[in-house]
């Protein structure tokens, strides 16, 4: 028997890609579509081949993710299916390396994805994700919200730009965002539906915020976002709220998907019908450590941290990082697991990567598996530079 596993090329590789992801998602494919010979836009398909027969794949979505401020290279790993009979060959974890490999090479900093069972993808590596909060606002309890903006719905063919330069400000703020390519802003706005609506807060001409949401009137008269929100200021966020109080003829609640951190919760004067769940959204691996330490906000006040990281299945990754940040300035350096003295702290690959990005703290790792983190020295700068930061992660694929 032999295996192969490699980035697919050809239209007829596609296809089977394509076939492979129909019968194992049960979904319909219409055999006869052209687009199905080739990736969509911004996605390379990975096969594995037992004895030339394309059994299993995977797509790799490539991104540009915000990382504290600043856009890094992040890998979205989708469609991952192997058809039976071929399972339980370690096709999958073939696959995983061969796109480790090509990703780290290519300047990535990170992957995510949406797991089907965390359990599963936790030996690949993959950690916890960034938390968000689905929010339910009565629409009675904002009141004392106006929308002083102007307000027009999208309709297709208007321009796209004012939605840009919104999201652009907003991303800004929170790691976990994904930037929105011209073929993605597009697809997803011409795709809007009867009951499907956009609109844009503009304040003097100024574009200030975009809203989306759906209607459902047989559940009760509520509305929900699709996924289309950004404003650029507390102001703005408060204008939209305006906005919602204005739907309550028709709608007795919103649906919301907000950042963890935002304080939804101390903006409304009637709180007691909110109801406000957290959930994890999919799962983190950081693919190149050192990069991701480098773009870390360490503290302005100069300190040195050293961490050992563990990583068992990109072994590659593993070492003692040192850490020299200050002014502004940060220098990293990494030294093989056994040439230096104990780090400060050693932390496992799953453990490590929702810290960089901001989605748990310092404190947080006290309730992590004691077997992932081990903390010996320097406690109260490692205190200082690890908290929990602004994120946001709502991107799918």
């Amino acid at each position: 028997m032999s295996v192969e596993v490699r980035r697919l090329t050809e239209p007829e590789e596609f296809l089977q890609a394509n076939v492979t992801d129909s019968i194992c998602f049960n979904v319909k494919l219409d055999i006869n579509d052209e687009n199905i010979k080739k990736p969509e836009p911004f996605v390379d398909m990975y096969g594995a081949f037992v004895d030339g027969k394309l059994v299993a794949k995977i797509n790799a979505h490539k991104y540009k993710m915000v990382l504290h401020g600043k856009y890094v290279k992040m890998c979205g790993i989708g469609g991952v299916a192997t058809l039976i009979g071929y399972r339980n060959m370690g096709l999958i974890r073939r696959l995983m390396s061969a796109i480790f490999d090509d990703i780290q090479q290519d300047g990535y900093v990170y992957s995510y994805l949406y797991p089907f069972s965390y359990r599963y993808y936790d030996k690949f590596g993959y950690g916890k994700g960034i938390n968000n909060i689905k929010a339910e606002i009565p629409l009675e309890s904002i009141e004392g919200f106006k929308c002083k903006y102007d307000i027009r719905m999208y309709k297709k063919g208007d321009s796209i730009e004012p939605y840009k330069e919104i999201f652009e400000k907003y991303a800004a703020s929170y790691t976990g965002m994904v930037e929105n390519n011209d073929w993605k802003w597009l697809d997803g706005f011409n795709a809007l539906e009867n009951h499907k609506s956009i609109y844009l807060f503009t304040e003097n001409g100024k574009p200030r915020a975009y809203f989306g949401y759906e209607n459902f009137h047989n559940r009760g008269g509520h509305l929900k976002t699709h996924g289309s929100v950004a404003w650029d200021s507390p102001e703005a966020f408060h204008n939209i709220l305006g906005f919602l109080y204005t739907l309550r003829m028709h709608n007795s609640k919103a649906e919301v998907i907000l950042p963890e951190l935002l304080p939804v919760e101390n903006m409304i004067s009637e709180p007691g019908g909110l109801s406000l769940t957290r959930y994890m959204s999919g799962q983190s691996r950081v693919i190149n450590a050192l990069d991701a330490l480098k773009a870390y906000p360490w503290h302005d006040d100069k300190g040195t941290l050293t961490i050992g990281v563990h990583d068992d299945y990109y072994t590659k990754q593993s070492g003692v990082y040192s850490i020299r940040f200050g002014d502004g300035e940060v220098e990293v350096e990494k030294n093989a697991a056994d040439s230096l003295k104990v780090p400060d702290i050693e932390l496992d690959i799953r453990e490590l990567s929702p810290l960089l990005l901001g989605a748990c703290g310092y404190k947080d790792l006290g309730f992590a598996n004691s077997d992932l983190v081990k903390i010996n020295s320097n406690i109260s700068l490692l205190e200082k530079v690890f908290i929990r930061r602004p994120t946001f992660f709502t991107e799918r694929f």
